[in-house]
């Protein structure tokens, strides 16, 4: 079986995104909505230029996709550690069974404290 090269991954959901969404967008006016220039997104298409996590949250989120969407196709994700651990409580209680319901609170409520600090400091 042929392991899938990520930069071509990533082109195909690119132009899949932009021209099948609910929205479609031209290369231009997608470029508009980014603050990139249209020849930076026919760049991406063709595989001329990689993409930055910058640019793929700036694309993803014009695209009604979420960052790690476009992101898994490159080999990267993005860790929203408050998110994940909220929403796989049960996981998290299979893993540490000795935590109590209070415990995990707390330790969500912590982590989402932490994600609002470091994206206040960015």
């Amino acid at each position: 079986m042929k392991k899938s090269n990520p930069d071509t991954e990533f082109r195909r959901e690119l132009k899949r995104l932009r021209c099948e969404g609910s929205i479609k967008y031209t290369q231009a006016e997608l470029a508009d909505l980014a603050g990139i220039s249209a020849a930076y997104i026919s760049q991406l298409e063709t595989g001329e230029r990689k993409p930055t996590p910058q640019v793929i949250r700036s694309i993803s989120h014009h695209l009604g996709v979420s960052p790690n969407h476009l992101l898994k196709t490159i080999g990267m994700v993005e860790m929203d550690i408050a998110r994940t651990f909220t929403n796989n409580r049960d996981k998290v209680k299979d893993k540490i069974p000795n935590l109590s319901t209070d415990q995990i609170e707390e330790i969500a409520n912590y982590l989402t404290y932490l994600e609002f600090k470091i994206s206040v400091l960015k």
